[in-house]
C-alpha cells in the first residue's frame, strides 16, 4: 500500500468538499493517505457527516506559541545555520520572480464588502505579506520534517499551491522528500506568487480546470509544463441523480455556495426581482453562508422581494440533493474580480445541479465552458449583467422544450467529464506513475 502525505492548510473545511472526496476516494483506492493540517482551527461542528471521521487521524501543526513546532527549527539553526538560511534564501529568490498574471487588472469596485472583507483582501493580496508569511513557514517546515520522517513518508501531495505548496518545496530541499501539488483556484489567481518556482520543483502540478492548465504552463519551463496535469474534481453521480420536482405556480431557483462577492449571488438576487416585475412567480433559495450574507436579505428587501429570497444555510448533502430536485433551475453569478484575483474557476455546484437535472444558467468566465456547452448543456451570460441572467432564467422558466434540453445535454456532459469514480481512477494512475 502506497503511503503518502497530504498536507492541506486546514482540514477538513465544509466548503472544500471535493479534498474530503479525494481523500475518501484515493483511500479506497488503496492508498495509505495521512492527513497533515498547517492549521490546527478545525470546527469540529461545522462539518459534513463524512469528515467528521477524518478530525482524529488529522495531524493538525502546533501553533507558533508552542516549543514542539520550534525544536526542530532551532536543532537546524544549531547544526546547521548554513542550511536554515538557505531554505529563507530560496523562498526569497522564488517570491522576486516575476509572475505574468491579471492579478491587479482592472475590474469594478466591490459592491457587497465588509470592513473583514477590505482587510482580508489586503491582506491575502499584499505580496510583501505573501513573503513574511512564507518565511514563517519555514519552522513548519522543518517541524514536518521530522514527522514525516517519523511516519515513514516517502511523497507530499500538498493540496493548495499557497502554503501548503511553499511547505512541500522547502521539505525536498531539506529532507529530499518529494512533493506534488493541486492547484484550485484563489491559490493560483489571487496569490500567484512563487508559482514558477514551485512548478519547477515539484514533481507534478495537477489542476481541476484547463482553465488553470493553460495558465500555469505560461508560468514555467516546458519541462515543468509537461508535468502539469488536468483532473477535473468530479461529483458522486450515486449521490447526486436526477429527481421529480412536483410541479407547482413559483419558478424555484437554486444557488449554493459561500456568500462572497465574486461569486455573484447578488446579481442573482438582481436577476429575480427582474423576472417577478415580468410577472413570474420566481423564488430563490439560497444554501450557504458567508460575510455577503446580511447584504443579500437587505438587498432583497430593497427590491421588494425579500419574501422571494430564501436562506437555507449550510447544507448537509443529503439534504442538499433534496432542495435540488425541489428546484426548477440552477443560477451561478460568478464574476471575475481581477483588482483582487478573486475568482471562481469550475464551481463544483454546478456540476451537482446538472447531475440532479437542472437546467444552468451560469456566467461566462474561468472554466465554466468546460462544463457549460452554452445552448446545450446549459446557458452562458456575461458577468455582471443582471439583465442577462434575467433573460436566460425567463427563457428556461417559459420555454418547457429548451429547459428539458438543456437537461438531457447538462446530465450528458457531466456524465461524460466529471464522474468523480472515473475522475479518480485517472488521479490514482496519475500517482501510480509519478510516486
Amino acid at each position: 500500500m502506497r503511503r503518502v502525505a497530504y498536507l492541506f492548510p486546514l482540514f477538513p473545511v465544509i466548503n472544500q468538499t471535493f479534498t474530503l472526496a479525494e481523500v475518501i476516494g484515493m483511500k479506497k483506492r488503496g492508498y495509505d493517505i495521512r492527513l497533515y493540517s498547517l492549521l490546527s482551527r478545525v470546527d469540529e461542528t461545522l462539518q459534513q457527516t463524512e469528515a467528521k471521521a477524518f478530525i482524529s487521524e488529522t495531524h493538525y501543526c502546533p501553533g507558533y506559541g508552542s516549543r514542539a513546532l520550534w525544536a526542530p527549527f532551532f536543532r537546524g539553526v544549531l547544526r546547521n545555520p548554513a542550511r536554515v538560511a538557505a531554505l529563507f534564501a530560496t523562498l526569497w529568490r522564488a517570491w522576486r520572480q516575476h509572475v505574468p498574471t491579471r492579478r491587479g487588472g482592472a475590474s469594478p469596485p466591490p459592491d457587497t464588502f465588509t470592513l473583514a472583507e477590505w482587510i482580508d483582501a489586503l491582506y491575502r493580496g499584499n505580496r510583501y505579506f505573501y513573503l513574511m508569511k512564507s518565511w514563517m513557514m519555514v519552522p513548519h517546515a522543518l517541524y514536518l520534517a521530522e514527522v514525516f520522517e517519523r511516519d515513514g513518508i516517502p511523497h507530499v501531495h500538498c493540496h493548495w499551491a499557497t502554503y501548503p505548496a511553499t511547505v512541500g518545496m522547502l521539505i525536498k530541499q531539506w529532507s529530499g522528500i518529494p512533493f506534488s501539488v493541486t492547484a484550485h483556484a484563489y491559490d493560483i489567481h489571487m496569490m500567484p506568487w512563487m508559482l514558477p518556482a514551485k512548478l519547477e520543483a515539484a514533481d507534478f502540478f495537477v489542476t481541476c480546470a484547463d482553465y488553470n492548465r493553460r495558465y500555469l504552463s505560461t508560468l514555467c519551463s516546458a519541462q515543468a509544463a509537461s508535468r502539469i496535469f488536468l483532473n477535473y474534481h468530479g461529483t458522486d453521480l450515486d449521490r447526486f441523480q436526477p429527481g421529480q420536482r412536483v410541479a407547482g405556480d413559483e419558478f424555484r431557483v437554486v444557488s449554493v455556495g459561500w456568500f462572497k462577492e465574486y461569486k455573484g449571488f447578488h446579481f442573482v438576487v438582481d436577476a429575480i426581482a427582474t423576472m417577478t416585475r415580468r410577472g413570474i412567480n420566481a423564488v430563490f433559495h439560497l444554501a450557504g453562508d458567508g460575510p455577503q450574507r446580511g447584504y443579500l436579505e437587505e438587498q432583497a428587501k430593497r427590491l421588494g422581494i425579500g419574501d422571494r429570497v430564501v436562506f437555507h444555510g449550510y447544507l448537509a448533502h443529503d439534504r442538499l440533493v433534496g432542495l435540488y430536485r425541489d428546484c426548477d433551475a440552477f443560477a451561478m453569478g460568478s464574476i471575475e474580480m481581477t483588482n483582487f484575483g478573486r475568482q471562481d474557476v469550475i464551481p463544483n455546484v454546478i456540476a451537482e445541479a446538472m447531475a440532479v437535472g437542472l437546467p444552468i444558467v451560469a456566467t461566462q468566465m474561468g472554466g465554466v465552458s468546460e462544463l457549460v456547452d452554452d445552448g446545450e448543456s446549459g446557458l452562458l451570460v456575461p458577468q455582471r449583467d443582471p439583465a442577462a441572467l434575467a433573460d436566460a432564467l425567463t427563457r428556461v422558466a417559459t420555454d418547457p422544450e429548451l429547459a428539458s434540453r438543456l437537461r438531457a445535454g447538462g446530465l450528458a456532459k457531466v456524465r461524460r467529464i466529471w464522474d468523480r469514480n472515473r475522475n479518480l481512477d485517472e488521479l490514482a494512475e496519475l500517482f501510480n506513475q509519478r510516486i
